[in-house]
């Protein structure tokens, strides 16, 4: 990627790009702390708490993944609209994404509630986790409808040029759910001769007040994006489907969704092995590392939507030479960033760990962990971003595969091997995981320094 940029004439380039990211990086940051409050605040309760809301994680982050495949869907198709300068186009647009995030949502929310129960059985909780996990699990996935508003969204607006609005939502609901999960998790106590009040809820606490931040930021984030400057519209105009819009969303989104469904079970397939396999202190501290991790990755999540964002706009401009400049300069960007975090991990891995959780067995093998995947972690960036490049120019096909090659034919079956034929543990998990993610790394370089994307996108 280096050997296409000249950086120096790259400034206003990287000034643009930094406008967009930065809001991203923060946003993602916050997002984050959604989990790591949770985790942490619950982690107090021990190995069965943690336990109770790591077992819940694969099967909600398959849910996200394809919501933000319909995200995907729509929002490309307002970046390229953008590009043009088709502001009627964008409009339509928006209230189109409505329907389908509403329509999505009632859906996710339907399929989730009916299996919230056998979920977390199927993943290996054992019986002292399982009715918290189930809890967890059906209150969390009310907020499913919601949430779809949420993320499609926040796409939305990333893709119209706007990534402030959503770092504001998710700020918002950052602080609504700390707030509520120190009142919700805990019983009344005292501090200091203060008497705090608390529910004494625990899991089921944190489940709560997750879902009622995300509730108070969903209809919102849809509101901001019907208001946004240049692009006003009301549910008025019609919520009638179109077919062009719908078809095109399919096409871009179906791939996108399919690719966060394939990474996603993979991920639900290893923790079960996990679960079924190893210790409830391995599954706690499985959730820890995977927390602690996300770290590392943050700022090339927020790159990333950068890059969907000004590579589509670029698209829908007609201007490859914008658009080849901004997904080099931000997979290298993202790459320098992560090979710093990645050490960052490596060095301070156990006081990460112990931020989450008091066992010390579990911080122990969480640490272990992020040490073995630290190494991985500027390919992955490099994935994350390209990836959204890709999608940015149409090119939503390889990611797809690559999600697949990577996890099904390298993480899973690795992690199987290593941990039931060799006895690796929970570190031969992580260990098949950054092998899985170097390789999705050196796969969306070849991709994208190929060049095949630009006929795909109509560039060539």
């Amino acid at each position: 990627m280096a050997s296409t940029l000249k950086i120096r004439e790259q400034g206003p380039r990287l000034r643009r790009l930094w406008g967009l990211s930065w809001p991203a990086i923060i946003e993602q940051i916050l997002n984050t702390m959604v989990s790591y409050v949770d985790t942490a605040m619950v982690g107090v309760l021990g190995a069965v708490g943690s336990a109770a809301v790591s077992v819940n994680g694969p099967p909600i982050w398959l849910i996200h993944g394809i919501l933000a495949g319909v995200g995907v869907g729509y929002s490309v198709q307002i970046s390229n609209a953008v590009g043009a300068k088709d502001p009627d186009r964008v409009r339509k647009i928006i209230r189109q994404a409505f329907l389908a995030g509403v329509v999505c949502g009632l859906l996710a929310c339907g399929i989730y509630e009916a299996l919230g129960a056998s979920i977390p059985r199927w993943l290996g909780a054992k019986p002292e986790v399982l009715p918290h996990a189930a809890n967890y699990m059906r209150i969390y996935c009310a907020a499913l409808p919601f949430n779809s508003l949420l993320i499609i969204f926040s796409a939305v607006l990333r893709c119209m040029g706007n990534t402030k609005t959503p770092l504001i939502f998710n700020t918002a609901t950052n602080v609504l759910n700390l707030v509520l999960n120190f009142f919700l998790i805990y019983p009344t106590r005292e501090w200091n001769g203060i008497t705090l009040p608390g529910a004494g809820w625990g899991v089921e606490g944190a489940a709560i007040a997750t879902a009622a931040s995300i509730i108070c930021a969903g209809i919102p984030a849809a509101v901001a994006a019907f208001h946004q400057e240049g692009f006003v519209t009301s549910l008025r105009e019609g919520l009638a489907p179109d077919g062009l819009i719908i078809h095109r969303a399919v096409k871009l989104g179906v791939p996108s969704a399919l690719e966060r469904a394939i990474v996603n079970l993979g991920q639900i397939a290893t923790t079960a092995l996990v679960g079924h396999a190893l210790t409830t202190v391995a599954l706690a501290a499985n959730n820890i590392a995977t927390t602690a991790e996300g770290l590392c990755y943050l700022p090339a999540y927020g790159i990333g939507y950068a890059a969907i964002a000004l590579v589509g706009q670029s698209v829908g401009a007609g201007d490859r030479e914008d658009a080849e400049a901004y997904g080099s300069l931000t997979g290298l960007i993202g790459f320098c960033l992560c090979l710093a975090t990645g050490l960052l991990l490596f060095l301070f891995a156990p006081l990460l760990a112990s931020l989450f959780n008091t066992d010390s067995r579990v911080v122990a093998e969480a640490a272990l962990a992020l040490r073995v995947v630290a190494f991985s972690e500027p390919f992955f960036a490099v994935s994350i971003i390209l990836t959204n490049a890709l999608r940015g120019a149409d090119d939503v096909k390889f990611p797809m595969m690559v999600g697949l090659a990577g996890m099904w034919c390298v993480r899973v079956p690795l992690a199987c091997l290593l941990v039931l034929s060799f006895d690796w543990g929970l570190a031969g998990v992580w260990g098949a995981m950054a092998i899985d993610l170097v390789l999705r790394g050196v796969l969306c370089i070849w991709r994208w320094r190929s060049g095949k994307w630009r006929k795909l996108s109509g560039l060539e």
